[in-house]
Protein backbone atom coordinates (compact mmCIF):
# COMPACT_ATOMS: atom_id res chain seq x y z
CA UNK A 1 0.00 0.00 0.00
CA UNK A 2 1.37 3.70 -1.01
CA UNK A 3 2.63 6.21 1.99
CA UNK A 4 -0.43 8.14 0.99
CA UNK A 5 -2.93 5.40 1.81
CA UNK A 6 -1.90 4.26 4.96
CA UNK A 7 -1.75 7.97 5.84
CA UNK A 8 -5.58 8.41 5.32
CA UNK A 9 -6.20 5.51 6.38
CA UNK A 10 -4.21 6.09 9.90
CA UNK A 11 -6.55 9.36 10.10
CA UNK A 12 -9.69 7.36 9.42
CA UNK A 13 -8.82 4.91 12.47
CA UNK A 14 -8.57 8.33 14.96
CA UNK A 15 -12.32 9.40 13.98
CA UNK A 16 -14.00 8.86 17.16
CA UNK A 17 -17.27 6.99 17.54
CA UNK A 18 -20.15 9.65 16.89
CA UNK A 19 -18.19 11.95 14.55
CA UNK A 20 -17.91 12.63 10.70
CA UNK A 21 -14.92 14.27 8.54
CA UNK A 22 -15.03 15.11 4.99
CA UNK A 23 -13.04 13.81 2.37
CA UNK A 24 -11.65 17.26 2.13
CA UNK A 25 -10.71 17.44 5.40
CA UNK A 26 -8.72 14.71 5.59
CA UNK A 27 -6.57 16.07 2.18
CA UNK A 28 -6.20 19.36 3.91
CA UNK A 29 -4.80 17.69 7.68
CA UNK A 30 -2.68 15.83 5.37
CA UNK A 31 -1.51 18.81 2.86
CA UNK A 32 -1.43 16.64 -0.01
CA UNK A 33 -3.88 15.66 -2.33
CA UNK A 34 -7.71 16.48 -2.46
CA UNK A 35 -11.50 15.03 -1.91
CA UNK A 36 -10.97 12.97 -4.93
CA UNK A 37 -7.80 11.28 -3.62
CA UNK A 38 -8.85 10.62 -0.34
CA UNK A 39 -12.33 8.90 -1.80
CA UNK A 40 -9.79 6.37 -3.98
CA UNK A 41 -8.45 5.48 -0.94
CA UNK A 42 -11.33 4.88 1.28
CA UNK A 43 -13.09 2.93 -1.82
CA UNK A 44 -9.67 0.52 -2.15
CA UNK A 45 -8.51 0.11 1.41
CA UNK A 46 -11.38 1.22 3.76
CA UNK A 47 -13.26 -1.73 4.51
CA UNK A 48 -10.65 -2.07 7.72
CA UNK A 49 -11.33 1.17 8.53
CA UNK A 50 -14.65 3.35 9.91
CA UNK A 51 -15.55 3.81 6.78
CA UNK A 52 -19.19 5.61 7.78
CA UNK A 53 -17.13 8.57 9.51
CA UNK A 54 -15.64 9.77 5.97
CA UNK A 55 -18.42 11.71 4.32
CA UNK A 56 -19.47 14.01 1.53
CA UNK A 57 -18.86 17.58 1.79
CA UNK A 58 -22.66 18.43 2.27
CA UNK A 59 -23.00 15.63 5.15
CA UNK A 60 -23.94 12.95 3.23
CA UNK A 61 -22.76 9.65 3.59
CA UNK A 62 -20.08 7.75 1.40
CA UNK A 63 -21.99 7.29 -2.60
CA UNK A 64 -23.78 3.90 -2.56
CA UNK A 65 -23.67 3.09 0.66
CA UNK A 66 -26.42 5.51 2.26
CA UNK A 67 -28.51 3.03 4.26
CA UNK A 68 -25.57 1.24 6.11
CA UNK A 69 -23.51 4.07 7.11
CA UNK A 70 -26.93 5.91 8.77
CA UNK A 71 -26.97 2.77 10.62
CA UNK A 72 -23.62 2.87 11.47
CA UNK A 73 -24.23 6.93 12.32
CA UNK A 74 -27.58 5.74 14.33
CA UNK A 75 -25.87 3.49 16.12
CA UNK A 76 -23.44 5.67 17.46
CA UNK A 77 -25.47 8.80 18.21
CA UNK A 78 -23.71 10.37 14.92
CA UNK A 79 -25.63 13.98 15.42
CA UNK A 80 -28.02 14.27 12.07
CA UNK A 81 -30.05 17.02 10.59
CA UNK A 82 -33.88 16.25 11.34
CA UNK A 83 -32.37 13.65 14.60
CA UNK A 84 -31.45 9.78 14.18
CA UNK A 85 -34.20 8.72 13.50
CA UNK A 86 -35.39 10.67 10.48
CA UNK A 87 -31.84 11.67 9.37
CA UNK A 88 -29.82 11.04 6.28
CA UNK A 89 -27.36 13.67 6.35
CA UNK A 90 -24.56 14.44 9.26
CA UNK A 91 -25.19 17.69 11.31
CA UNK A 92 -21.93 18.90 10.84
CA UNK A 93 -21.58 21.80 12.80
CA UNK A 94 -22.52 19.27 16.02
CA UNK A 95 -20.39 16.35 14.77
CA UNK A 96 -17.47 17.03 12.66
CA UNK A 97 -14.21 16.24 13.91
CA UNK A 98 -11.16 18.38 13.85
CA UNK A 99 -8.38 16.32 12.85
CA UNK A 100 -5.47 16.34 15.32
CA UNK A 101 -2.40 18.33 13.23
CA UNK A 102 -0.50 15.01 11.84
CA UNK A 103 2.76 14.76 13.79
CA UNK A 104 6.57 14.80 11.80
CA UNK A 105 7.08 11.38 13.67
CA UNK A 106 5.44 8.77 11.52
CA UNK A 107 4.25 5.47 12.79
CA UNK A 108 6.83 2.85 13.59
CA UNK A 109 9.71 4.77 13.72
CA UNK A 110 12.50 3.67 16.07
CA UNK A 111 11.83 4.63 19.45
CA UNK A 112 7.99 4.72 19.05
CA UNK A 113 5.57 2.63 20.89
CA UNK A 114 4.70 -0.71 19.01
CA UNK A 115 2.15 -1.89 21.19
CA UNK A 116 1.05 -2.16 25.09
CA UNK A 117 -0.61 -5.13 26.44
CA UNK A 118 -3.02 -5.23 30.10
CA UNK A 119 -3.22 -8.51 31.59
CA UNK A 120 -6.36 -8.36 33.28
CA UNK A 121 -8.36 -10.65 35.53
CA UNK A 122 -12.05 -10.38 34.10
CA UNK A 123 -11.67 -10.56 30.39
CA UNK A 124 -15.88 -9.53 30.13
CA UNK A 125 -15.62 -6.77 32.31
CA UNK A 126 -11.94 -5.75 30.07
CA UNK A 127 -14.04 -5.73 27.12
CA UNK A 128 -17.14 -4.12 28.53
CA UNK A 129 -14.94 -0.87 29.84
CA UNK A 130 -11.90 -0.87 27.45
CA UNK A 131 -13.95 -1.85 24.65
CA UNK A 132 -16.21 0.91 24.91
CA UNK A 133 -13.45 3.47 26.10
CA UNK A 134 -11.21 2.54 23.21
CA UNK A 135 -14.03 2.22 20.23
CA UNK A 136 -14.75 5.63 21.16
CA UNK A 137 -11.40 6.79 20.56
CA UNK A 138 -10.85 5.50 17.52
CA UNK A 139 -9.50 2.32 17.91
CA UNK A 140 -11.41 -0.69 16.01
CA UNK A 141 -11.22 -3.88 17.28
CA UNK A 142 -8.70 -6.60 15.63
CA UNK A 143 -8.34 -9.73 16.82
CA UNK A 144 -10.88 -11.54 19.53
CA UNK A 145 -9.54 -14.94 20.83
CA UNK A 146 -12.13 -15.26 23.57
CA UNK A 147 -9.57 -14.26 26.72
CA UNK A 148 -8.17 -11.68 24.76
CA UNK A 149 -8.27 -8.87 22.40
CA UNK A 150 -6.43 -6.65 20.52
CA UNK A 151 -7.48 -2.96 19.60
CA UNK A 152 -6.10 -0.94 17.01
CA UNK A 153 -4.94 2.42 15.89
CA UNK A 154 -2.86 3.53 12.80
CA UNK A 155 -0.15 0.70 13.59
CA UNK A 156 -0.48 1.06 17.57
CA UNK A 157 -2.33 -1.93 19.32
CA UNK A 158 -3.67 -2.40 22.71
CA UNK A 159 -3.99 -5.97 23.96
CA UNK A 160 -6.49 -7.17 26.27
CA UNK A 161 -5.65 -10.53 27.78
CA UNK A 162 -6.95 -12.60 30.99
CA UNK A 163 -4.58 -16.23 29.75
CA UNK A 164 -4.28 -18.76 32.32
CA UNK A 165 -0.69 -16.85 33.15
CA UNK A 166 -2.02 -14.01 34.64
CA UNK A 167 -1.72 -14.29 38.75
CA UNK A 168 -4.26 -13.89 41.18
CA UNK A 169 -4.56 -10.27 42.61
CA UNK A 170 -6.32 -7.37 41.79
CA UNK A 171 -4.78 -4.48 39.76
CA UNK A 172 -3.12 -1.60 42.25
CA UNK A 173 -2.33 1.08 40.09
CA UNK A 174 -0.46 2.81 42.78
CA UNK A 175 2.21 -0.21 43.96
CA UNK A 176 5.12 0.07 41.67
CA UNK A 177 4.56 -0.82 37.71
CA UNK A 178 1.96 0.72 35.86
CA UNK A 179 0.15 3.79 37.16
CA UNK A 180 -2.02 5.02 33.96
CA UNK A 181 -2.74 5.15 30.29
CA UNK A 182 -2.87 8.45 29.14
CA UNK A 183 -4.38 9.09 25.74
CA UNK A 184 -4.85 11.93 22.83
CA UNK A 185 -8.62 12.64 23.29
CA UNK A 186 -9.43 15.41 21.01
CA UNK A 187 -10.76 18.70 21.76
CA UNK A 188 -12.35 20.05 25.36
CA UNK A 189 -15.46 19.13 24.19
CA UNK A 190 -14.58 15.54 23.02
CA UNK A 191 -13.10 15.39 26.60
CA UNK A 192 -16.66 16.37 28.26
CA UNK A 193 -18.35 13.73 26.02
CA UNK A 194 -16.07 11.31 26.98
CA UNK A 195 -16.85 12.33 31.03
CA UNK A 196 -20.34 12.25 30.22
CA UNK A 197 -21.26 9.05 28.73
CA UNK A 198 -18.57 7.60 31.27
CA UNK A 199 -20.83 5.42 33.54
CA UNK A 200 -22.05 3.34 30.44
CA UNK A 201 -18.24 2.01 30.38
CA UNK A 202 -17.83 1.68 33.77
CA UNK A 203 -15.88 4.12 34.06
CA UNK A 204 -15.93 6.97 37.35
CA UNK A 205 -14.83 10.16 37.07
CA UNK A 206 -11.50 10.74 39.72
CA UNK A 207 -10.78 14.13 41.68
CA UNK A 208 -13.87 15.53 40.29
CA UNK A 209 -13.47 18.22 42.80
CA UNK A 210 -10.59 19.23 40.78
CA UNK A 211 -12.06 17.98 36.80
CA UNK A 212 -10.84 19.10 34.28
CA UNK A 213 -7.70 20.39 35.99
CA UNK A 214 -6.70 17.89 38.43
CA UNK A 215 -3.36 17.87 36.37
CA UNK A 216 -2.37 21.61 36.91
CA UNK A 217 -4.27 25.02 35.54
CA UNK A 218 -2.78 24.16 32.23
CA UNK A 219 -3.37 20.57 31.72
CA UNK A 220 -7.65 19.88 30.86
CA UNK A 221 -7.88 16.52 30.72
CA UNK A 222 -9.79 13.65 32.65
CA UNK A 223 -8.59 10.98 34.75
CA UNK A 224 -11.19 7.73 35.09
CA UNK A 225 -11.06 4.31 36.49
CA UNK A 226 -12.81 0.95 35.87
CA UNK A 227 -14.13 -1.47 38.11
CA UNK A 228 -10.82 -3.27 37.79
CA UNK A 229 -8.68 -0.19 39.34
CA UNK A 230 -7.10 0.73 36.02
CA UNK A 231 -6.95 4.44 35.70
CA UNK A 232 -6.79 6.56 32.31
CA UNK A 233 -5.93 10.25 31.64
CA UNK A 234 -7.97 11.66 28.85
CA UNK A 235 -6.12 14.70 27.62
CA UNK A 236 -7.46 17.59 25.28
CA UNK A 237 -5.29 18.98 22.49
Amino acid sequence: MEDYAQRVLEIVARIPSGRVVAYGDIARALGEGGARNVGTVMSRYGSDVPWWRVIRADGRPPQGHEAVAVEHWRAEGTPMVRGLLDGGRADLTAARWAIPSVGEQPPGQRGALHHVELWVADIAAAKRSWGWLLGRLGYRLGDDWGHGQAWELGSLYIVLESGPDVAAGAHERRRAGLNHLAFHAGSREDVEELVAARAEGGWELMFADRHPFAGGPDHYAAYLENDAGFEVELVAE
